[in-house]
């Protein structure tokens, strides 16, 4: 996989000049290679690396806007990475592991506490203070937190992960044999073993968390450039973060399959928050904020909450708790977008201190323009189409610009030029975001300039 591909050296020559056709064949012929490359490679953790090396590079091209990169990011996630891990699936063996029913109710047990939370976060139980009262209408896919579908890629990492690190005999004597022992052979509900040690099992799951997340955390530090590039003098990854990436990616593959947002900064770090928790602070957090936007003089109250939140608690936790006000609740006490683009910028002297300080926020306030832009240019492409929903997502996209920060949040608005830059009819918008700075005044004009593109294709 190492070696460059003819195809991606002519990707890398297209520039802002050249048309859809020619975009579309190079996208092709890469995608067409790689397939190749992935078919007769033996060492699949590399091939996963190299790929996920291509999709950061792509992920990272800021200097010019080019017309493919998106193209080609989608297509490698659609259809390269799927291929990486069926090839290893194919080898199926027979697990005669002596304790599968207690791995299995261990599994089945921590899925339910952080489906449970999961719920609550989306405003689905009642300890929730807006449980019932409606959500923000999403115009794009869900973020990670409020898909219900993201509970399942978890359990399926959860799985893999239990079964790689707990078949230990320390897990097996405190855990599984008296599981077994004083339950499954007794005909007992297993959920009063899980009750009864509740405190033991979740030092023993926070424990493997944190040891993921160490070995992510010096994944990133690595890639980054931080520190040695590897423990043998080559970028590889050892046996440990070979797992962790694999389960990463296969996380990631899901959310893309199940069509909800899992942003970079969702990993064992986020699981790791959701697994502890506290459930009543959140509660008592959530209220505070609901109480200041509904009842507030100004937004300069809202802020006052949320600062006084901020001084006592973690970033991930801070950034679930906006998040939930943010979506969950009726329209009058539902965080705003204002409130939550002034808690995500803060005190942040830069963009990258901005994304530290409050990665999940950052994160959902970046990509809701880039998804709009997609699903503009996929309703521009059909054969048939509606204008009045392209004069809606349209509006939906020029209010989210015109309320994002241009400064901070620069490269996801020249990703969105480039995608709009791949479509011969949705030009007009990559004009107005890159030479016009987004200007309210030349919106409609550009707006206008499509609508007859499309009245013409349409045959309205």
């Amino acid at each position: 996989m190492a070696t460059p591909l003819p195809s991606l050296q002519s990707f890398a020559t297209l520039n802002s000049q050249s048309n859809k056709d020619e975009v579309q064949t190079s996208v092709a012929a890469v995608i067409k290679d790689l397939h190749k490359t992935v078919d007769t490679t033996e060492d699949t953790a590399r091939a996963r690396k190299s790929i996920a090396d291509l999709l950061d590079f792509l992920n990272s091209l800021r200097s010019t806007v080019h017309p493919g990169r998106v193209e080609l990011a989608q297509s490698i996630s659609h259809e390269i990475i799927p291929l990486l891990y069926k090839k290893e699936s194919n080898e199926e063996e027979v697990d005669d592991y002596k304790h599968l029913r207690a791995e299995y109710l261990l599994i089945n047990h921590i899925s339910n506490v952080l489906g449970d939370t999961l719920a609550f976060i989306r405003g689905e139980l009642p300890f929730h203070p807006s449980f019932r009262q409606g959500r923000r209408e999403e115009i794009v896919p869900p973020l990670c937190l409020f898909a219900t579908l993201y509970a399942s890629g978890i359990r399926d990492l959860l799985t893999s992960l239990i079964i790689t690190k707990f078949r230990s005999r320390k897990i097996e004597t405190t855990i599984y044999e008296p599981l077994k022992r004083d339950f499954i052979d007794e005909g007992k509900n297993p959920a009063t073993y899980f009750e009864d040690n509740r405190i033991f099992i979740k030092e023993q799951v926070t424990k493997l968390f944190e040891w993921a997340i160490s070995i992510e955390v010096g994944m990133n530090y690595r890639e980054s450039g931080g520190g040695d590039q590897s423990q043998n003098g080559e970028n590889e990854f050892s046996a440990e973060e070979s797992l962790i990436q694999e389960l990463l990616d296969k996380l990631k593959l899901h959310s893309e399959i199940n069509e909800y947002f899992l942003p970079r900064s969702a990993g064992f770090g986020l699981l790791a928050h959701l697994y502890s928790l506290n459930r009543g602070r959140f509660a008592v957090s959530i209220k505070e904020i609901v109480n200041a936007t509904k009842y507030g003089d100004d937004h300069s109250q809202v802020i006052l909450q949320i600062d006084a939140l901020l001084n006592d608690m973690a970033d991930l936790d801070f950034d679930i708790i906006a998040l939930s006000s943010y979506v969950v609740g009726d329209e009058k006490s539902r965080m705003t977008y204002r409130a939550l683009m002034d808690c995500c910028i803060g005190s942040a002297t830069s963009r990258d201190a901005m994304i530290e300080a409050r990665p999940l926020i950052s994160a959902e306030i970046g990509r809701q323009p880039i998804h709009l832009a997609k699903q503009i240019v996929f309703t521009a492409e059909k054969k048939v189409g509606n204008l009045q929903k392209m004069e809606e997502l349209l509006e939906h996209f020029r209010n989210n610009i015109k309320h994002i920060n241009k400064i901070r949040f620069e490269q996801e608005i020249n990703t969105c030029a480039s995608i709009f830059l791949g479509s011969d009819i949705m030009r007009p918008l990559a004009k107005w975001l890159e030479t016009e700075g987004a200007e309210e005044g030349t919106f409609f004009l550009r707006t206008q300039q499509i609508e007859i593109i499309l009245r013409k294709k349409w045959n309205i």
